[in-house]
Parts: C-alpha cells; structure tokens; sequence
C-alpha cells in the first residue's frame, strides 16, 4: 500500500487505484479455481487493461499479456472452424 500523501491529487488516485482493485473482485467473486485466463478474459470483457488486471491478480503486466494473446489466438481458431 502507498504512503499517505498531503497532496489532493494522489490521495484521489490511490482512491481510485482502490475501487479498480474492490471492482475486480467483485467482478471475479463466483470464478474459482487457479486458472487465470477465465478471470483475465472478465477482466478484459469489463474493459480493464492488462496492467490494471495485473495488479488486481496480483501477477506482472507481462504473464497477462501472454495469456491475453493466448485467449485472442484461442477465439481466433475456434472462428475458423466453423
């Protein structure tokens, strides 16, 4: 968690960094298990960023982005079987 500061500005977005992280929760509350990519593909659906999912999957930027590409080149193929 990040120091309090004086300054207005950033106590708003360490407020907002905070709702982001209690509405992903919420958003994945009813997905168990220990696979991501259902939780990433919420995430992603909700149009939150691979960064913002990141952090409130507690994981880097990085492994989101391979799972990300993982999910789209998934889709991808199932559209060409049909």
């Amino acid at each position: 968690m990040k120091p309090v500061t004086a300054d207005p500005l950033e106590r708003i977005a360490v407020a907002v960094e905070r709702i982001v992280r209690l509405l992903g929760g919420a958003l994945l509350k009813d997905i168990e298990g220990g696979d991501q990519r259902p939780k990433i593909a919420r995430l992603k659906s909700y149009g939150f960023g691979n960064t913002e999912i990141a952090d409130i999957l507690g994981t880097t930027a990085n492994t989101i982005n391979v799972a990300v590409h993982s999910l789209r080149k998934k889709k991808k193929k199932g559209r060409k079987k049909r």
